[in-house]
């Protein structure tokens, strides 16, 4: 009800502003206003501003000041949009928006907000957030979006559209440095319309890399946490004749990375106790901290991943229609070393031999040896193949409409083990030394996930928009989807399961343009979230989820297109939520997935930008959803029993509420060039990585607290250089050195707990050369 009055609130107040928005469109072309962006969020090219559904979009210059160059830079691009990366791994990205989203990085499970490249949706979390070349464009869709895109994408999609082929010769090279020794070389190439025959390329390479930015005291700065070596490619071939064209675009990178410093924040007293006997045995002291620490000991090995794409689109051009084909293939591997999840080397203690655990429960002691808390390796493998076809067309001047069917396939595979510290009390003190007496001792334990897992999707889809009135659209679309799943496992299981699913989705909205600057649209759509496996759970699968969503908003432009004003209202209901709990004990680190949640989400985002003098733009967006379980079951580890914790349970990693900011000024009378100056700020509120304190008894000490990060760019560009032209910019990240938690793992009965931490204020220049 206080949603439908804020919308109808909402409504009344820019209605009575009507003839001031007359007035702007009135307004003679020729004045300097907030720049349009065309977007494809809909399958076709549209005025972000005429698009009735919520949709931020950033174009090519608007991502090189922000500082993008990768999926896991996205944070602040939008309302409720919240990005982390996992421990595990530098480039295992989790995406949320308006609060869903999914942390496991295992490559059974499916992430509820679809991330696509080009087109090609990337099939799992675990390895996205890659450098992605030449981006010409992102595009961040909040809500479901069930019938254009389909399945896992009930909370939104990120499109990132890279840059075609241009029609004339071009060479760009760019370069930068900063501190923590990052450089980057960036070179390209741009044929233009080779013989006036319509076939254009372009090529790109790219290197980068940067030490460590915390100190690992067992290896050189470029192995220290955080350090990473990207070697890059990127091709694009054009061609078009008469009614025909054809896109074809290749990626390859290669990065060598380490993981960020997971350090302990917090360890339950027997086990600390334990621990702290180390010294006098002759190791380390255990090393925690519920701050940053700047140096830290550990036991860490190298990360690889490689990622190859291709993607296809193809448009014959019908008359009243148009017929595209997208076809993509792509490929991921990873091998990670040895990831240090306890933030300590060097720690020693007294064990016994793992048959104590087991009947006849022999206490065999093994003496005094090196103690490993937590740590884990893997090897994992992804290729994946998907065919789109659209009909896109008229019929008549007031219908328009887009056929499609989908086929997707893919084929991922896991050997992940593990190793690990228990640490049980013993029923009599045990001396070792004639000073050291402990209390407990340690079982040295390690435990295996092995599998393959196979995947299959098809959908056809139709949507359509018809103008009642030159004002008035109506559109409405439907989705039907099967998927197949299949796993065969070898460890800790050993079983072959299957499972498929099917689902219709729909969609329906209504838009107005009241004016020609200001458009008004309701909309409710549906989403779903395909069910599945999860490889580290005893239960045999888990069923999908689905949301349905309901939104209204307003998208405006105001005095004479000086004020750029966008809000959005929804309200969203969310039934058989597949929820983790995580189980750290004699088995390892596991979760167990089931269908055991319900939940409801209300919000309201809005998007400002406005120049109110011809050389400032000033930009925020705020982002808010409130939250609450309906039901929330759980299986208690103590008593065995499941127990609905909705009261008490939390939305991880999403905040409750986003908000960023920026204001550039823009000098262009220079005479060596234009000046820019820029800052960006970004807020958001505390956040938890696990959703209850079940089985995770310090998920509330781990929680991420409210931060703020504010960034910096000045940038002098149009530089003549005899014909060619120059930039130089000086920035700044963090630069106020803001240290904030980036993720955080409760190992629940191991007795610890820890965090990573964002990266430091970063800082360097940049330069650009283009012929």
């Amino acid at each position: 009800m206080k949603l439908r009055y804020f919308l109808l609130g909402g409504a009344a107040l820019i209605f009575a502003a009507r003839p001031a928005l007359a007035q702007t469109a009135d307004a003679e072309e020729g004045s300097q206003g907030i720049a349009d962006i065309v977007v494809t969020a809909q399958k076709r090219a549209e005025n972000l501003q005429s698009t009735p559904i919520a949709v931020t979009a950033l174009n090519a210059e608007m991502i090189r000041d922000k500082g993008i160059s990768s999926a896991a830079d996205l944070t602040a691009v939008a309302p409720s949009l919240s990005v982390t990366t996992s421990p595990a791994s530098s480039t295992n990205m989790q995406l949320f928006i308006r609060g869903i989203g999914d942390i496991d990085p295992i490559l059974t499970a499916d992430s509820p907000v679809g991330l696509y490249v080009d087109g090609i949706i990337l099939g799992r979390a675990a390895g996205s957030a890659f450098d992605i070349l030449d981006l010409e464009r992102i595009e961040v869709l909040r809500g479901p979006q069930g019938t254009l895109y389909g399945r896992n994408t009930i909370g939104g999609a990120v499109n990132l559209i890279t840059a075609k082929p241009a029609e004339d010769f071009h060479a760009t090279l760019d370069g930068s440095a900063g501190n923590y020794g990052y450089y980057n070389l960036k070179a390209s190439v741009d044929t233009g319309n080779i013989a006036n025959t319509g076939l254009k390329a372009r090529m790109t390479y790219l290197h980068r890399q940067r030490n460590g930015y915390v100190d690992d005291v067992n290896a050189p700065s470029h192995r220290d946490p955080g350090a990473y070596v990207l070697d890059a490619f990127r091709g694009a071939v054009s061609f078009e004749s008469g009614i025909f064209k054809l896109d074809y675009g290749f990626d390859l990178s290669r990065r060598e990375s380490y993981a960020p410093a997971f350090q302990l924040t917090v360890i339950r007293p027997d086990v600390l106790e334990y621990l702290q006997a180390s010294p006098a045995l002759g190791g380390n002291a255990p090393v925690y901290s519920p701050e940053r620490l700047a140096s830290i000991a550990l036991n860490q090995g190298k990360m690889t991943d490689r990622v190859t794409g291709h993607t296809v689109t193809a448009e014959l051009d019908l008359g009243a229609a148009t017929l595209r084909s997208l076809t993509g293939f792509r490929r991921w591997s990873n091998r990670n070393a040895q990831d240090d999840l306890d933030g300590n080397s060097g720690l020693v203690g007294f064990t016994v031999s793992p048959e104590v655990l087991a009947p006849p429960y022999t206490f065999n002691p093994l003496g005094v040896n090196e103690l490993d808390l937590f740590s884990t390796q893997n090897r994992r493998r992804q290729n994946q193949f998907s065919q789109e076809v659209n009909l896109l067309g008229n019929i008549g001047d007031r219908f328009e409409y887009v056929l499609g069917g989908y086929y997707f396939r893919e084929h991922s595979k896991e050997y992940n083990p593990q190793n690990f510290l228990l640490i049980l009390p013993s029923p009599v003190p045990i001396p070792l030394t004639p000073d050291v007496t402990v209390n407990s001792f340690g079982v040295q334990l390690s435990s295996l996930t092995d599998y393959d897992h196979y995947n299959k999707s098809a959908a056809a889809f139709a949507q359509g928009t018809f103008e009642l009135t030159d004002t008035l659209s109506v559109t409405g679309g439907v989705r039907y989807t099967h998927d197949k799943k299949h796993l065969v496992q070898r460890a800790p299981f050993v079983r072959d399961l299957r499972a498929s699913y099917e689902k219709v989705n729909y969609a329906f909205s209504v838009d107005w343009q009241a004016t020609p600057s200001m458009l008004l649209y309701a909309r409710t759509a549906s989403g779903y979230k395909a069910g599945g496996f999860n490889a580290r759970s005893v239960n045999s699968g888990f069923n999908p989820e689905s949301l349905t969503s309901y939104e209204a908003g307003i998208k405006s432009d105001w005095l004479d297109r000086r004020l750029r004003v966008n809000l959005t209202g929804f309200y969203a209901t969310h039934s058989d939520l597949q929820l983790q709990q995580l189980q750290a004990g004699s088995g390892g680190a596991s979760s167990v997935t089931v269908n055991a949640g319900k939940a409801r989400y209300w919000g309201i985002e809005a998007e400002l930008t406005a120049k109110p003098v011809e050389p400032l733009t000033l930009g925020a967006n705020l982002g808010y959803t409130n939250r609450k379980y309906k039901q929330f079951l759980i299986l208690d580890p103590v008593t065995d029993q499941y127990v609905d914790v909705k009261d008490s349970a939390r939305f991880m990693i999403g905040a409750t509420t986003t908000i960023s900011a920026y204001a550039q000024l823009d000098i262009a009378d220079l005479e060596i060039g234009r000046l820019s100056i820029r800052g960006d700020y970004d807020y958001r509120t505390k956040i938890y990585y696990h959703p209850t304190t079940v089985g995770t008894p310090y998920n509330d000490q781990i929680a991420g607290a409210p931060r703020s990060l504010v960034n910096g760019r000045i940038s002098l560009t149009d530089i003549d250089l005899n014909g060619a032209k120059a930039e130089l910019a000086l920035w700044g990240k963090n630069i106020f050195d803001k240290k904030y938690r980036l993720f955080g793992i409760d190992f629940g009965s191991l007795g610890f707990a820890g965090n990573t931490y964002g990266e430091p204020a970063t800082y360097g220049v940049d330069f650009r050369i283009k012929l």
